[in-house]
């Protein structure tokens, strides 16, 4: 009779509780600010938006709740199909936000330990990820240091909708922003970021030869010459290589995607496959956020979304090329149930060596070895949420999103 008790206690709590939080969505959703549409139906396109410091409650606007709402409203109503975002800066505030963009949005967050998170959300109906080729790209010391510890984000999304898939790779970018008060300080962040480009080209160059990227950040300079002493941009070896910029085009025209200069620091770049996909001249910053929020740059980001648009059509009816298909064939996995509440069952066709489970923060809450192609976790006592789970094969690993209800 007492477990039986208990058991009514803990659904009535939860009932409560989950009644709270729709009456929380409800009420922000109510102050939503009226954002325009955006996002094309017939398109692909692509954003990038630095938060600033979303969900800190030392850094960034004062009002937290209003910057939550307002980013809240400027992604659902927008209808981008893809959004890059920089600054995350707590775990439950990404959580609330995932929850709240679950019915139209599918999203993955970064593992490293910087507070600024990189993260990046993605339309359910037109993609889904690739979880083993989905992880923060590797770097040595001196390449981390030069991207200031925050490696660039790396999601493989596979397309949906279409006659045929295709695959396409989105790399989250945070460079070293400039924040020094002498110029030796700004000097070396503007190496930095030069330093942390050319990592960043031999990456792609090696790591992603032939397929097709997308590049969405902030980038913290600009491309027709730097922010610091109007030095050459320190993306030269981009621009050299002729890869396509398409906020190249807001550059040249003057724009700006930072509140409190001139200059434009947030790009998105492609790579050379997808140059006969994009639509040259539709490059956007929302610099005119300001006239649906009040005083947006203070109350929401100092930054403005940048975006783009790519010939959806096209990309949905070429054939998966077979290196990707092979790349990641040989570890398949089935993970179940997802969300999950007391034990996890892990399937593959490989030898399974080991289960951790990390929180959004990068800290590793859990490990279990294995040695066996099917697994049964039992659960450790962990808060509900959002976890990311990796799952190391003999050869290679697996990480997607975790969450326990």
């Amino acid at each position: 009779m007492l477990t039986t008790q208990l058991n009514k206690n803990f659904r009535a709590n939860k009932l409560r509780a989950t009644i709270q939080v729709v009456l929380v969505f409800a009420c922000l959703n109510l102050n939503a600010q009226n954002f325009p549409k955006l996002g094309s139906d017939t398109l692909l396109d692509v954003a990038t938006w630095n938060v600033e410091w979303l969900g800190s409650s030392t850094n960034g606007p004062a009002d937290e709740a209003t910057q939550y709402n307002n980013v809240l409203a400027l992604i659902n109503k927008t209808e981008l199909d893809v959004i890059a975002l920089q600054e995350v800066s707590d775990a439950s505030t990404y959580n609330t936000l995932s929850l709240a963009l679950a019915n139209k949005y599918d999203g993955f967050i970064s593992t490293f330990s910087q507070t600024q998170k990189t993260a990046l959300y993605w339309r359910k109906s037109m993609f889904e990820m690739v979880p083993t080729l989905s992880l923060n790209i590797p770097l040595n010391s001196s390449d981390n240091y030069a991207f200031a510890s925050r490696p660039p984000l790396q999601v493989c999304l596979k397309t949906l909708g279409g006659t045929k898939t295709d695959t396409l790779y989105i790399l989250v970018l945070h460079m070293k922003a400039q924040t020094e008060s002498t110029d030796a300080g700004r000097f070396e962040s503007y190496t930095r970021r030069q330093n942390a480009a050319n990592a960043l080209k031999l990456y792609v160059e090696t790591n992603l030869a032939g397929k097709k990227f997308v590049v969405l950040g902030d980038w913290n300079d600009d491309l027709d010459v730097s922010i610091y002493n109007a030095l050459p941009t320190p993306y030269l070896g981009f621009l050299n290589a002729k890869y396509t910029f398409p906020s190249k085009e807001l550059t040249d025209a003057g724009k700006s995607s930072y509140a409190f200069n001139t200059s434009m620091i947030d790009h998105v770049m492609q790579s050379k496959t997808l140059d006969s996909f994009y639509f040259k001249g539709s490059a956007r910053v929302f610099d005119n956020a300001s006239d649906y929020v009040n005083n947006f740059s203070n109350n929401t980001s100092d930054h403005f979304p940048v975006y783009a648009f790519y010939d959806w059509k096209k990309l949905t009816t070429r054939i998966v090329p077979a290196n990707i298909s092979e790349e990641h064939a040989f570890i398949r996995l089935s993970i179940y149930p997802n969300p999950v509440r007391d034990a996890l069952y892990i399937e593959g066709n490989t030898i399974i060596e080991r289960v951790e489970i990390y929180s959004l923060s990068g800290q590793k809450m859990w490990v279990q070895s294995e040695n066996s192609e099917h697994v049964k976790i039992n659960l450790p006592a962990l808060a509900p949420g959002i976890y990311i789970l990796r799952v190391w094969g003999k050869q290679t690993w697996h990480t997607s999103r975790l969450v326990i209800d």
